[in-house]
């Protein structure tokens, strides 16, 4: 095992004992020499191992002191998933208007962005020949679906160029799927929380929805299956990776099974994987997809979050629907905007974006366990957050908080963010919020930070005063 792989696995192991309580706050890791005695590796490997762990926000170096965890095992304790039966639902003809700025919206820092080697790729491709500006391929340029392809294949997921359809970013593909599979008043199973822009999306197509309740795991496969087996359901449509607004994913059990049930029960699964490449951990995992061997997975992803929201571009694996989502492309668009495809196969081909995710991630991974270990400390106690080990949201039970009244009260300070009752037809979230750490922390967001947490303290407070007046017991 080569030096890099042996102090990644040796943080890793610190990373596990972190997250399990098993370090107090306060307590101080091994020094460097212990550490070196301890795992009988060399002072240079120890120092790595430490130097990583800090680029992941995990632990802080104190110049006199030496190591400590960042991460407060007192505070902030996992979610534990609220179990139900489902049942189908119907959704709001109108859906509400969604806030898209600050902690509202799951996006990247405009710093973040890799803007200067899209500039430079979008400069070559504009020098080109002046074919550049008539009709293309309706299904994509083919330069682009093949730098996709390989750009994959480096990831372990096989998808040939021809497989691939390009579209105007994830929902979009995500839409046209769901005109092909489903029709009004069909009811299409979703995972419960489910991001507030699918849901919102099947209420102006007027379809219903069946939430089935996320585990441990992923989703509860029995309640599903039983679903798919009685024709209950027209499709699925989920999230197997980083799901929003959760963080967590399913297993790699759960997406074979899936991928399984699709085929046996003739269910056509929608997979909305836009955050499969933000992985914190260096591994990026595979989709539902991978495991599809009979076409009925309908796989969608995009740019959008990895890389820049404003440029539009997702695509498409359409599996056995491929020929009927090709002709409505057709018909509906004459394809996607030309010279930014070929601007981004420039961009993927010249090794730009794998660099560049390799580097978000670690930065992303940072940034996510710095707004957990500021908002530990600041909420009140009792709360609960799913630690993620991907994506870019943080999902926070906040017990005793009246979510959507913090919500208001922040708005009027211009702080935004989507409490629980966003992502769901159901009351099980009422004292959920969801974050995007996308944002790198700098005075103003420590600021709004602070602000949350102190709004959110004061309305417990209150709910505690109100309890106490009406049962007239003084409460702890």
């Amino acid at each position: 095992m080569g030096k890099q792989a042996k102090y990644k696995t040796l943080a890793g192991q610190f990373i596990t004992a972190i997250e399990a309580g098993e370090y107090e706050f306060d307590q101080p890791l091994p020094s460097l020499r212990q550490l070196s005695a301890l795992y009988q590796v060399s002072m240079t490997t120890a120092l790595a191992c430490y130097r990583y762990l800090e680029s992941l926000g995990y632990i802080t170096a104190d110049p006199k002191r030496g190591f400590f965890p960042c991460i407060n095992s007192k505070h902030g304790s996992a979610i534990e998933y609220t179990q139900f039966n489902a049942k189908a639902c119907t959704l709001p003809k109108t859906p509400p208007s969604r806030v898209r700025s600050g902690f509202a919206t799951a996006q990247l820092d405009p710093t973040l962005i890799d803007s200067q080697q899209l500039r430079a790729s979008l400069a070559r491709t504009m020098r080109s020949d002046h074919t550049l500006f008539n009709y293309g391929d309706p299904l994509g340029e083919q330069a682009f679906r093949q730098a996709l392809s390989e750009h994959l294949k480096t990831q372990g997921f096989m998808i040939r160029a021809h497989e691939l359809v390009i579209t105007q970013g994830c929902l979009d593909g995500v839409k046209m799927a769901l005109e092909l599979v489903t029709k009004e008043q069909d009811i299409v199973a979703v995972p419960s929380p489910c991001y507030s822009g699918l849901l919102d999306m099947l209420s102006v197509m007027e379809r219903q929805v069946l939430e089935i309740p996320s585990n441990q795991d992923g989703i509860d496969l029995v309640q599903l299956e039983h679903a798919m087996a009685r024709h209950q359901v027209a499709a699925c449509l989920l999230s197997a990776n980083f799901q929003n607004p959760t963080g967590h994913s399913l297993s790699t059990q759960q997406k074979a099974s899936l991928a399984n049930m699709a085929s046996d029960y003739h269910v056509p699964i929608i997979e909305d994987d836009v955050y499969r490449e933000l992985c914190h951990t260096g591994t990026t995992p595979l989709p539902i997809k991978h495991f599809d061997r009979d076409g009925w997975v309908i796989w969608c992803s995009s740019i959008s979050k990895t890389l820049a929201p404003g440029l539009r571009l997702g695509w498409c694996a359409p599996g056995r629907f491929h020929q009927k989502y090709s002709d409505l492309i057709r018909i509906r668009s004459l394809g996607c905007n030309r010279p930014l495809q070929l601007a981004l196969a420039d961009y993927i081909s010249r090794g730009h974006y794998a660099r560049y995710l390799k580097k978000l991630n670690n930065t992303l991974a940072s940034q996510c366990n710095q707004y957990i270990q500021r908002l530990t400390r600041l909420l009140p106690d009792k709360v609960k957050v799913n630690r993620p080990q991907g994506g870019l949201v943080l999902w926070f039970e906040l017990p005793g908080v009246d979510t959507k009244q913090l919500q208001k009260r922040l708005t009027e300070e211009q702080i935004y963010i989507l409490c629980g009752d966003a992502f769901s037809t159901t009351t099980h979230y009422h004292n959920y919020i969801r974050l995007n750490f996308g944002q790198c922390i700098r005075a103003e967001i420590e600021a709004q930070l602070a602000k949350l947490a102190q709004t959110a303290a004061s309305l417990q407070r209150q709910k505690s005063v109100k309890s106490e007046a009406k049962t007239g017991t003084k409460i702890v």
